[in-house]
């Protein structure tokens, strides 16, 4: 029996490296289509048919750009409504352009008195201090020049019972005035309670003196209680006079009553 090398133990097995793991693979689920089928477009991609509403393919999702159908009520999802407001802003300022052009162009063409209302209506108000003040007659405690202190709580009184129609009151301007408005508070004081202690003028006339002796006549209307002011607007004037026609609350004991006179002209500054 030849020889032979001894026989071991059998070799264990070296270690082993775990394998490289491998990413999985994304799987394609397709879209489930609806059971009932809808009428319409086909889709540009799947040739799916599509309901008119649709924005997007049931089935693949491909967009739809054909709007001639129907369209969708309200914005569809992920979409915000325009708002209106830069829509709105520029309306404004188209009305407000129109409505400068036309004041502008209505005082150019419109002639000399159409440009001055122009100005007049854009210019600054100053207040205006009479110089000299009359009246037709007065209440012996309540001359004219209280209806010009700057003092509401004085008054002019006619001296009258009634409604003292006929009876005026006027104040001088040292210098031609470019007169616009006039502030009156009628009655004794602006507080309603006090101001009902005589009559209050109701109706009257503005008779505006201007430097070319020339006489214009404003009628004007008033409401009964609180300071009211009263548009006139003649060039160059020197004096004006309120001539009263009705009152309100006149009565046997009640003289008609002018807590306060106040004017405005153009500002000599400009605009």
């Amino acid at each position: 029996m030849p020889d032979s090398e001894p026989v071991g133990p059998p070799e264990a097995p070296g270690g082993v490296l775990p394998g490289r793991p491998e990413a999985a693979r994304p799987r394609v689920r397709q879209a489930a289509v609806p059971a009932e089928p809808e009428s319409g477009m086909p889709c540009p991609g799947c040739g799916v048919p599509n309901a008119p509403r649709r924005h997007f393919c049931r089935s693949c999702a491909t967009p739809l750009k054909d709007h001639s159908g129907p369209a969708a009520e309200g914005p569809y999802a992920g979409q915000r409504p325009r708002l209106n407001r830069d829509r709105t802003r520029w309306i404004y300022r188209a009305v407000v352009a129109v409505i400068v052009v036309g004041v502008v162009v209505g005082g150019i063409f419109g002639g000399p008195p159409a440009a001055r209302a122009v100005q007049d209506h854009f210019a600054k108000r100053v207040p205006v201090r009479p110089t000299d003040f009359s009246a037709s007659h007065s209440s012996p405690k309540h001359g004219p020049q209280v209806a010009f202190d700057g003092y509401s709580n004085t008054w002019w009184g006619t001296g009258y019972s009634g409604d003292s129609a006929g009876q005026w009151l006027q104040a001088d301007f040292g210098q031609p005035t470019d007169l616009l408005n006039l502030l009156i508070t009628p009655g004794t004081s602006p507080r309603t309670a006090q101001a009902a202690e005589q009559a209050r003028p109701m109706e009257f006339d503005l008779v505006v003196t201007d430097s070319a002796g020339k006489e214009r006549t404003f009628k004007r209307r008033i409401n009964d209680g609180g300071a009211q002011k009263v548009d006139v607007r003649v060039r160059d004037a020197v004096s004006v006079r309120l001539v009263v026609r009705s009152a309100y609350g006149a009565g046997d004991k009640r003289q008609l009553a002018i807590a306060e006179l106040e004017y405005f002209g153009r500002s000599t500054g400009g605009q």
